[in-house]
């Protein structure tokens, strides 16, 4: 009993949430479900939280407008602290471009000491719309809004950046472990809020 009471203490010591973020069409959802299906080091597995398909399972009807998509937001957040505080260890994933939807997460965090590391996905405009061209799914973008949103995405200095084009979605789940594994610190809450979009 007292092993189990140890491990359950390590484990909810290791947990935190994995974030990762970058504009439409970088690579973020597949890199995500490759990372969901990895073994965290404690043995457990991660909870893969995608907001765009939580919106589609709340909002089926939504023109997507974007109070529909913030209610999508607080959602996911607070799914996410849920399984935080219960010692998981969440993969949250969708844009974050938005000043607001950066500070709907940090509301959902209030009192949680859970750490908060942040993996930005890079890719080119021009990628970027060449990958918007091939989906096949209901979205409220057009080439112009995904060209403009990888030309504008406001990267952070304190997260792990990776090219979408370099490495498969499993090489680059493998490279966000590896970064974890060497012990990064958190992002800054306050501060990478603060460096999110404002709307437009």
């Amino acid at each position: 009993m007292i092993e189990s009471m140890r491990r359950r203490t390590r484990t909810a010591c290791n947990n935190g949430i994995v974030l990762l973020s970058g504009p439409p069409c970088s690579g973020k959802t597949t890199a995500g479900a490759a990372l969901a299906e990895k073994r965290t080091s404690s043995g457990n597995g991660r909870i893969h939280l995608e907001v765009d398909t939580l919106f589609g399972l709340l909002f089926p009807e939504s023109d997507r407008n974007r109070e529909d998509r913030m209610h999508a937001y607080d959602a996911a957040h607070l799914l996410a602290r849920m399984f935080v505080d219960r010692g998981e260890t969440v993969v949250l994933e969708c844009t974050y471009a938005r000043r607001g939807q950066r500070t709907s997460l940090l509301k959902a965090l209030t009192d949680s000491s859970a750490p908060l590391w942040v993996v930005e996905f890079f890719v080119t405009p021009d990628e970027a719309v060449s990958r918007f061209r091939e989906r096949h799914q209901a979205t409220d973008l057009d080439e112009a809004l995904v060209r403009e949103r990888a030309e504008e995405f406001p990267y952070s200095d304190e997260a792990l950046r990776l090219d979408s084009s370099a490495g498969t979605p499993e090489e680059q789940a493998q490279s966000i472990i590896t970064w974890l594994q060497q012990g990064p610190p958190p992002v800054d809450r306050e501060a990478w809020t603060r460096t999110g979009r404002g709307w437009s």
